[in-house]
């Protein structure tokens, strides 16, 4: 007989295993039309699995667009948005979670209203704003629109709030001061929080499509989203070479994740935990 316990574990699973699959299925897909000759996918005799595999597609991808300099163009940028927003959301929810000062509460709130605030809405005043600046179609005119997360900054103060006020006053009574003690003892005890916004902030920046597709004019500056959308435009209806260049987008995230993924499910739970 399968007891209570162990039949709830069991549906608990296969109700896992469903989502899973759920979830994987688009991916696995994707994965195999872009193996597939693009004839055998306007044929009526339609097959998931690929009669005839081939990797054509990817070198076609690299040899007849500019694939590569787009995923260089998307690494750059994501990377340096990642870092920045780091640099600017640790010591704002550090200043948030553990320092005491005058309208804080209300401050707090202000930046979580951006979370609320849709980006279509800011388009025209950015555009505005980077073009009187001469830094339309750069890299920086992507980057900076999207430094800085409210959602980092909530994370990182969750976490921060739950770090012992001890910890800080033995460093402060050492000879500390407030930066040293957030450089050397705060930020080190809260790697899963920004490991977390770290990829957050990474995916955000990678996944961008509107704002560059805006702000960038020459095709050779594009991001990979961007390049993407271009590159349907330019070869029509090659779905299998449209769908290698979205696995070939896929990659980075998927590494990122994977590398990442106890720090990123740790980071979450522990902020939500405390809030």
């Amino acid at each position: 007989m399968i007891e209570r316990k162990d039949f709830k574990y069991y549906v608990l699973r296969i109700i896992e295993l469903i989502v899973l699959i759920i979830w994987l299925f688009p991916l696995i897909w994707m994965a195999l039309t872009s193996l597939h000759v693009e004839n055998d996918l306007i044929s009526k005799s339609f097959h998931f699995l690929p009669a005839h595999p081939t990797l054509a597609n990817y070198t076609k991808a690299f040899t007849s667009t500019y694939i590569l300099q787009w995923l260089i163009n998307s690494i750059i940028i994501s990377t340096s948005t990642m870092i920045l927003t780091l640099i600017i959301d640790a010591p704002i929810a550090y200043a948030f979670a553990k320092i005491k000062f005058k309208g804080k509460n209300v401050l707090f709130w202000l930046v979580m209203a951006g979370m609320m605030v849709p980006f279509q809405v800011l388009i025209i005043p950015l555009y505005l704003q980077f073009n009187s600046y001469h830094l339309i179609n750069t890299s920086l005119s992507v980057i900076l629109p999207r430094v800085a997360l409210p959602i980092g900054v909530f994370i990182l103060k969750q976490f921060f709030e739950g770090i012992p006020n001890a910890l800080e006053e033995s460093a402060f009574l050492d000879g500390a001061t407030r930066y040293k003690t957030f450089s050397s003892v705060i930020l080190p005890l809260s790697t899963a929080a920004l490991t977390t916004v770290t990829i957050l902030s990474f995916i955000n920046s990678w996944n961008d499509f509107l704002w560059p597709l805006i702000a960038l004019n020459d095709t050779d500056k594009y991001t990979i989203t961007v390049g993407i959308a271009n590159f349907q435009g330019t070869h029509g209806t090659e779905y299998a070479l449209l769908l290698s260049g979205a696995v070939i987008a896929s990659i980075p995230q998927f590494v990122f994740y994977l590398f990442f993924r106890k720090k990123i499910v740790e980071g979450i739970a522990m902020a939500g935990l405390k809030g």
